[in-house]
């Protein structure tokens, strides 16, 4: 290791960083990367992007789709 850890490693750690991911996880993760979002539980991520200022990180790529709402002006 490169320092020490900044709080107690967990007895179960290696058995924890060692499970598969699931798709869901797997296909959540790759978005992350992508987009460079943060990863993590939605309370988190949600206060991470704030604190850090990547609400655009958040957007889809593009112009908004039109929908019934805009297409009145």
């Amino acid at each position: 290791m490169l320092s020490e850890w900044p709080v107690a490693r967990p007895v179960d750690w290696l058995e924890w960083v060692n499970q598969p991911q699931t798709d869901q996880e797997l296909a959540e993760m790759r978005l992350s990367v992508a987009k460079g979002r943060p990863f993590g539980e939605p309370a988190w991520r949600e206060r991470m992007i704030d604190k850090l200022g990547l609400q655009a990180s958040m957007r889809e790529r593009g112009r908004p789709k039109r929908t019934a709402t805009n297409l009145k002006s």
